[in-house]
């Protein structure tokens, strides 16, 4: 038989149309019964298959149990007869058998073998390369990060934020020091967790301070408490104990974090009285507020609060719109007082002081010394002739940016304006009387000088041993 294929098909196989082709004839029967068998040797295949696993299933059970079981009468016997450590059992769920006189506990370590102790200053693992995230892990999208050996302290100790993680960096070969181990204590304490970074984590810490000093220290914490007000109430007398304040607006958030207590307490000095549990012996006063306007240097702004801090200023009022905001570099420059000061905040400066001063309190604006500045006299025992601004009434002292001061609209509403006269400075010939043309001082340092003078603070002399043994042998003569 000859099959005559298509012009096209022909050439493709460089044959002749007319080339005569033989073809092999397949009965029906046989095909249906190669595809029969070929069917069945395939679903043979399969379910001996599935058999064989569901053996290998079982058997891999039978051993697993086998194990478990011989475990449990391991552990079983090990309690009955050698006891555990119940402790390590309640933590992880694992038997571990108590070490014996003499042992350390490891009964796999070799005779001879390095042996690690862990103590407080060194932990129980040293580990030697550990690779740290590669973004900082945040607890709260608001979440800030307190670094520094003071900071931290002061955060941890004042508990004014929520704290949410502290990390300790131990570099290989470094002992932890006393510092680290107090301040991990105390977070513990604090039901703060402690992380211990090794190796690679020195980098993420970097991240989390800014790239400033951090001293292996670094605490998660929430942003420090800002209470918006409006305006100061009145202060009945000096001898009140706090002095209220008008809340502002604030969202529910915000009210988590700043709180909503209305009541600011005034400061009274604890060291002049006789005995520490005695409550202070210092004449009562009207309180005293530091506000600042402008101040941009996140250094000076914390320097100013740790001033205000020490020297007993009651509150620090920030306003909004032209004061640095308070970062962890503020924190760090205020060596830990921002934890503990009273901060107020303020939205609209000019309806602060318009209502305050209706309460009766006064607004004072720090300026350099002008042409018809007078220096206030000063009588026999120190003090002023007249009554300090504290025992009038409640007074609020105002401080400007570093560059131009007080912002016009302060200005023109303080009842009088303080600042410091230079030495070198005649104040009626202006600056050319000076050749250096130094005319004021950082706003840190004359901020803290200001605040020492409303409040009078005294100066406190000890005398050396040498003097008292001179002044005794001269009375005696």
């Amino acid at each position: 038989m000859s099959l005559l294929l298509p012009q096209s098909l022909s050439k493709g196989l460089r044959v002749s149309h007319r080339t005569p082709l033989s073809i092999r004839h397949a009965s029906l029967t046989s095909a249906i019964n190669r595809g029969i068998r070929r069917s069945s040797h395939g679903r043979g295949a399969r379910q001996a298959g599935e058999e064989g696993e569901q053996r290998a299933t079982a058997s891999r059970h039978q051993r697993r149990g086998g194990r478990e079981d011989r475990g449990r009468e391991r552990d079983d016997w090990r309690i009955k007869n050698e006891g555990y450590d119940e402790e390590e059992f309640i933590r992880t769920g694992q038997f571990r058998r108590v070490a014996r006189d003499g042992e350390d506990g490891n009964p796999r370590r070799k005779t001879g073998q390095y042996a690690h102790t862990s103590t407080e200053q060194v932990p129980e693992r040293i580990k030697n390369h550990v690779r740290a995230p590669s973004e900082i892990p945040y607890t709260t999208p608001a979440s800030q990060f307190v670094f520094g050996t003071s900071a931290v302290e002061a955060a941890l100790r004042c508990t004014r934020r929520q704290l949410y993680k502290l990390y300790i960096y131990q570099s290989e070969g470094e002992s932890l020091s006393d510092s680290k181990v107090a301040l991990r204590k105390l977070a513990l304490l604090n039901n703060v967790p402690v992380k211990m970074a090794f190796a690679e984590w020195d980098r993420l810490l970097d991240k989390m301070s800014g790239g400033r000093p951090h001293n292996g220290v670094v605490l998660e914490a929430s942003p420090l408490p800002q209470l918006p007000v409006t305006h100061f109430h009145r202060v009945a007398s000096p001898e009140e104990a706090n002095f209220q304040v008008e809340l502002g607006v604030q969202s529910r958030e915000e009210a988590a974090v700043n709180g909503t207590d209305t009541l600011v307490p005034i400061n009274r000095p604890r060291w002049l009285s006789a005995h520490p549990d005695d409550p202070p012996s210092t004449p009562s006063r009207y309180p005293i507020v530091l506000l600042v306007d402008g101040i941009q240097d996140p250094g000076n702004m914390g320097a100013i609060i740790r001033s205000a801090y020490y020297l007993g200023i009651d509150a620090v009022v920030l306003a909004a719109r032209n004061s640095a905001p308070l970062t962890p570099v503020t924190i760090k420059a205020s060596a830990g007082a921002a934890e503990n000061m009273p901060l107020l905040l303020v939205r609209n400066e000019r309806e602060f002081i318009a209502k305050s001063k209706e309460n009766g309190w006064r607004f004072f604006a720090a300026a350099a010394p002008g042409p018809t500045a007078q220096a206030a006299a000063v009588g026999t025992d120190g003090k002023s002739e007249d009554a300090p601004a504290a025992a009038q009434s409640p007074c609020v002292l105002m401080m400007g940016s570093e560059g131009e001061g007080l912002s016009g609209h302060l200005l023109s509403a303080a009842d009088a304006r303080v600042g410091i006269p230079g030495a070198r400075l005649d104040m009626r010939l202006g600056i050319e009387s000076d050749p250096a043309r130094v005319d004021s001082l950082n706003v840190s340092v004359a901020a803290a000088l200001l605040m020492q003078r409303f409040l009078q603070a005294p100066i406190v002399v000890n005398e050396s041993e040498e003097v008292k043994r001179t002044k005794r042998g001269r009375r005696r003569v």
